[in-house]
């Protein structure tokens, strides 16, 4: 005996008096089942809802009548894929006034089954109904404050709509979500692992929009709630930041103007407003470093560099000390490394570097970094010959005569100071005659304003004066006598002592050649030295 097909005589529900012959037919149907016991006939709901080809009325209608006739099902009720089979038949219209979810919820209570069981069977249903979109996006969010405290379903629910909608869509939830604080301390790391992975591909454009809307958007959040977003967009925009720079498919969508946007967002949306995040870092590195493709020479990127700089924004470099900010790395592909490149700056280049760095504390450390970065590639062990040749570039750029403001010569002559003419400390005397450094060196123990090594300057001289005493004391090795008669440092220190003293204090007799007896001057061929005339 076949009983299900008794049931093909309802085959569509039109009315509520249709319902209620359902119900009776279902019920008889299925004690005709339990009194068979046929393991193969034993029928189900889902078995005897699956004849009817159509219902036309709501799914509201149809619980409520089998709630009123509730009693007579009590030894087979509806259970959770029983309304699970019902929604999926007869789903709410987007017009409904009331929310689906509300209404799904509502529903479930009424037949006291459980919520989330519930919510786990419905999620094909939520797919499906995502993918067709029908559902408003306020009643979306307000299932996630229903599943706010059920993190497991949360995170699933949210990954069934990520998968499923625009970023768009995507970031206006997250928005929406954020205004209604639907998003806890569990919750947010699912939220973020999904955005950080959506957002960052999205083109700049929409980026901006993008922070845009989180800019209007934190006016509408209340206070306390205010902290937990501007830390969750925090961690988008880094995410976003990083994958520009990490990937080539993105990075060239980056203009320099589009990182000081990005920019002033990051700093602004920030629970720590510090420009030491790696996002940030990117961003000013490029903002500064980056030149223009047609910048071939090394005088054209120098000033390219120093222009971008120019250009940022001045109160960062105020606020945030260089050497924390801009790492070496971040110079290499200005650095000079050959000498005589360093020598082609033009007086037009220097003069543009010289006269554009308006005291600023980051174009000061630049020109430090680099001038440091480039003489240790320059240096060899002719370093005689390079303070020589550098010592004439500086008279031909117009910069021989020291000047306290000119920062950048005085940088540059420190450094020369501290890498070369240092280690010169007990051979002074054969230094070349590179009297512009050595004018600057001399003058520069004057200022205390940069970071001159005052100290080891004036140790420097005063070694370099006792040197000049022994020389006029005679009191040096004869092949220094012989090195000095080439263009030496010691012209640098005679304006420091005072000459006459020095013979004065000494016994002429020791400018005097020794006589020697007939016998000598016959054996030695060389005439016969003249005295050293101290009175001239």
């Amino acid at each position: 005996m076949d009983i299900s097909q008794y049931l093909l005589s309802i085959s569509t529900i039109e009315d509520l008096n249709t319902l209620n012959k359902f119900f009776v037919i279902s019920k008889l149907s299925i004690q005709a089942s339990q009194v068979i016991n046929d393991p193969h006939n034993r029928l189900q709901w889902i078995d005897i809802l699956s004849k009817v080809k159509e219902i036309k009325i709501s799914l509201e209608q149809f619980i409520q009548v089998y709630l009123n006739n509730q009693e007579a099902f009590i030894q087979f009720p509806f259970d959770t894929p029983v309304l699970i089979y019902l929604i999926n038949r007869m789903h709410s219209s987007k017009e409904a006034k009331e929310s689906p979810f509300r209404t799904f919820l509502r529903l479930n209570q009424n037949l006291k089954l459980n919520n989330n069981m519930f919510f786990v069977q419905f999620q094909s249903i939520f797919i499906n109904g995502i993918k067709n979109k029908w559902y408003e996006m306020k009643d979306i969010a307000e299932l996630f404050i229903s599943l706010r405290s059920q993190h497991q379903l949360f995170d699933q629910y949210f990954s069934h709509y990520s998968s499923n909608v625009n970023t768009d869509d995507l970031w206006d939830m997250f928005i929406k979500l954020c205004k209604i604080n639907a998003i806890d301390n569990v919750n947010q790391k699912h939220v973020i692992a999904i955005l950080t992975e959506k957002i960052p591909s999205t083109s700049v454009g929409t980026f901006h929009r993008y922070t845009k809307s989180a800019k209007i958007s934190l006016e509408e959040i209340k206070p306390e709630f205010r902290s937990r977003f501007i830390e969750l967009f925090e961690k988008i925009f880094d995410a976003y930041v990083i994958m520009q720079f990490d990937y080539s498919q993105y990075s060239y969508q980056l203009s320099r103007t589009d990182c000081k946007d990005l920019l002033e967002v990051g700093l602004e949306m920030s629970s720590t407003n510090c420009l030491e995040r790696s996002s940030c870092l990117l961003l000013v590195r490029k903002i500064l470093c980056e030149t223009e493709i047609y910048y071939k020479t090394d005088a054209q990127k120098l000033k390219s560099l120093f222009g971008n700089l120019k250009d940022f924004d001045e109160n960062l470099c105020q606020k945030y000390a260089a050497e924390k900010i801009i790492d070496d790395e971040w110079l290499n592909d200005f650095l000079i490394t050959n000498l005589e490149i360093w020598l082609k700056l033009d007086q037009e280049t220097y003069k543009y570097l010289c006269e554009n760095h308006q005291n600023n504390p980051w174009a000061i450390y630049i020109w430090s970094r680099f001038v440091h970065l480039s003489l240790s590639k320059i240096l060899n062990n002719n370093h005689a010959d390079i303070l020589f040749k550098i010592n004439d570039w500086m008279k031909k750029v117009k910069h021989h005569i020291y000047n306290p403001t000119d920062i950048f010569t005085i940088i540059l002559v420190n450094k020369l100071f501290e890498l070369v003419l240092i280690k010169y400390f007990r051979s002074i005397l054969l230094l070349p005659n590179i009297d512009i450094i050595m004018n600057f060196i001399i003058s520069m123990r004057e200022n205390t304003s940069r970071r001159i090594y005052v100290r080891q300057i004036n140790n420097f001289i005063s070694n370099g004066l006792e040197k000049v005493y022994e020389v006029f004391h005679l009191k040096s090795k004869c092949s220094l006598y012989r090195d000095l008669s080439t263009d030496s440092i010691i012209r640098c220190f005679l304006p420091l002592i005072d000459l006459h003293q020095i013979l004065g204090s000494v016994d002429p007799q020791q400018y005097k050649f020794p006589l020697t007896n007939a016998n000598i001057d016959g054996i030695v061929a060389l005439p016969k030295p003249k005295d050293i005339d101290i009175t001239n």
